[in-house]
């Protein structure tokens, strides 16, 4: 079996393919990975073949992009960053499809379902979050306050999806329905139904984070949390192991591995730091966003594997991405998140419900009330509750099961067309 891996995006995105990845490799299966030019070094490591979908000149154009991360013009400007290499990235994705292919895409790679119509490969869609799942009965928390009420009626939630759906294709449906067009498919009318696999979609995460509503697509199968955090041992940077070892657990601050405009949360981590008489690790790839000097109690970190990290600290400050969301569930810390776009807004609120933390609004984030936040956090009651969802999640590797269900797919494809009627 060939498996043919295909995601856009930072180290959240791409991390839980690779663990994926090399699973299936492990089972001998041959794989490859379609992902930004960066993550080429990473799939090597493991092993795995390599595609790039986009290039790093590309990646950093999107990284440099203040709208990246807010609430509202976010998906319009990465519909149409990414229009530009829809074409493309279907060529060289249908390129790679063999007979015995199976895909495993995010679903903003759109090729990768066109692939699917077109070369009638199985195509499982791997998601990573249950924000992007709609809902009447229950609705994912939405950014810009957008998100639709529980008490809607069903005739009220209807037209709320069918208009988010039309959102959806005036930002990105027109390079779309014309790539489609000259495929011979007809027009795409509801995005974000279509960009599902009709097939099988695998939810990365456990139900007791999002407990299925009965109006999810009947096809969504939750397998658990993923267990792989891309480090490649479990050991800390020596600088780091070193900070440890020097005093209190510190509380960790990141706005993800993407993130270009942190400055000002980065200074606000500092003085909240003071503020509190804590220490603090603040943890980023560009560290230009840094203040020019640290004091000794506050150490920058480019890079830790989260599972051997997070245990170790106080409590953990983010942007509310699903991989930091479910680590620090994982390590049983209390969680401070301040969403800014994309799935951040739901993922806090799951948060806030399971009492593993809470968040602040975009107003609220002065060092005074981070400051504040995190001492009504770090008490020995939501550590507590903390420690019991960390328990729940040592359930089976969510990996693992996705690769039983990926394998499951393609032997029901197979089986399908070996019992096919000759034409």
């Amino acid at each position: 079996m060939h498996v043919l891996l295909a995601t856009l995006g930072t180290d959240g995105d791409v991390i839980p393919y690779v663990g994926l990845g090399s699973i299936l490799r492990s089972r001998g299966h041959r794989v490859t990975l379609g992902a930004p030019e960066p993550y080429r070094a990473c799939a090597q490591q493991r092993e795995l073949e390599f595609t790039p979908l986009v290039t790093t000149e590309a990646v950093r154009e999107m990284l440099s992009n203040p709208d990246m991360w807010h609430p509202l013009r976010s998906g319009p400007m990465m519909a149409k960053w990414g229009s530009r290499f829809l074409a493309t990235q279907y060529e060289d994705l249908a390129r790679l499809a063999d007979d015995d292919t199976v895909i495993v895409a995010n679903p903003g790679v759109l090729s990768a379902r066109l692939v699917q119509e077109t070369r009638g490969c199985p195509l499982a869609t791997l998601l990573l979050q249950p924000g992007l799942l709609p809902s009447i009965e229950s609705p994912p928390q939405m950014p810009g306050g957008l998100t639709l009420p529980t008490w809607a009626p069903q005739f009220i939630g209807k037209l709320y999806w069918t208009g988010v759906d039309f959102a959806g294709v005036l930002m990105a449906a027109g390079t779309l329905n014309k790539l489609r067009a000259g495929l011979g498919l007809a027009p795409i009318r509801r995005l974000f139904k279509w960009w599902l696999s009709p097939q099988l979609v695998i939810g990365l995460f456990p139900a007791w984070y999002a407990p299925p509503p009965r109006d999810w697509p009947p096809q969504v199968r939750l397998v658990g949390f993923g267990q792989f955090d891309g480090g490649n041992s479990n050991e800390l940077p020596a600088d780091v192991r070193t900070f440890f070892e020097a005093g209190s657990p510190p509380i960790v601050f990141t706005m993800g591995t993407g993130m270009t405009h942190a400055a000002e949360f980065f200074c606000t981590a500092v003085r909240a730091c003071e503020l509190l008489g804590a220490r603090g690790l603040l943890m980023t790839k560009f560290p230009e966003q840094l203040p020019p000097t640290l004091p000794d109690t506050i150490r920058h970190c480019a890079f830790a594997p989260f599972r051997a990290l997070l245990p170790k600290c106080a409590a953990i400050v983010h942007h509310g991405g699903i991989g930091t969301t479910a680590a620090a569930l994982s390590a049983g810390i209390p969680q401070l998140v301040l969403p800014l776009a994309w799935d951040q807004p739901d993922n806090a609120a799951r948060v806030r419900a399971l009492g593993a933390g809470t968040s602040l609004p975009k107003k609220r984030r002065s060092p005074e009330h981070l400051a504040s936040a995190l001492s009504g956090l770090m008490t020995e009651e939501t550590r507590r509750q903390c420690r019991a969802l960390a328990d729940r999640c040592n359930e089976p590797d969510g990996l693992a099961v996705a690769a039983d269900l990926v394998e499951q797919l393609a032997g029901n494809a197979q089986r399908s067309f070996d019992h096919e009627p000759a034409k």
